[in-house]
């Protein structure tokens, strides 16, 4: 199985950032849109995995969603991976909230090694909380900057994460939650 630790958006704040990527992309070429219904923070990658690495990972995650509280998260404005150079992703960025889903992507990279601590490497790069929301396909694409340096208002609080599995297709990548963990209530 294909995997990877995700928080999905809320289905409010998924209808408005629908709704804003139907302005962002009129016009637009050498996009790869992520349609509305795939939208989440990846928190973790964990590529092709055992059924049986499932079951050693799980019981850590639940510590980790019984021990992390319940956040608030807004969304910020975009921009551009390499932030220089030709664009290989679009992304929204987080404002309110960017702290503690940081936190929560580094309790979910330790779970995940002191599940497997031979096995996959812990990640190089620091977690930079984003949300992917195109992938560029050619030439240098044509897409509204201001729109993406804008953003889209919105607020949703996350209440778990989710191991997914990502099965690709010819027709692009479908997802399903193999596990949903769920955040503490801060006021229980």
């Amino acid at each position: 199985m294909r995997l990877f630790l995700a928080v999905w958006l809320s289905e409010e704040l998924r209808e408005a950032v629908g709704d804003w990527l139907g302005e962002i992309t009129a016009g637009s070429s050498g996009i790869k849109w992520v349609p509305p219904g795939q939208l989440h923070f990846t928190l973790k990658f964990l590529g092709e995995q055992d059924p049986e690495f499932v079951t050693g990972l799980s019981p850590h995650l639940r510590q980790v969603a019984a021990t992390t509280p319940s956040f608030p998260l807004t969304l910020a404005g975009g921009g551009t991976f390499p932030p220089r150079g030709k664009p290989r992703v679009l992304w929204l960025g987080v404002d309110e909230g960017h702290n503690e889903l940081a936190a929560l992507a580094g309790r979910v990279e330790a779970a995940v090694l002191e599940a497997n601590p031979r096995g996959l490497a812990p990640e190089k790069r620091g977690f930079k909380p984003h949300l992917t929301i195109g992938r560029v396909k050619g030439e240098v694409p044509l897409y509204d900057n201001k729109l993406l340096a804008a953003g889209v208002k919105g607020r949703m609080t996350v209440k778990g994460f989710s191991l997914v599995e990502s099965r690709l297709t010819p027709q692009g990548p479908r997802y399903r939650d193999v596990e949903e963990y769920f955040l503490r209530d801060p006021f229980s």
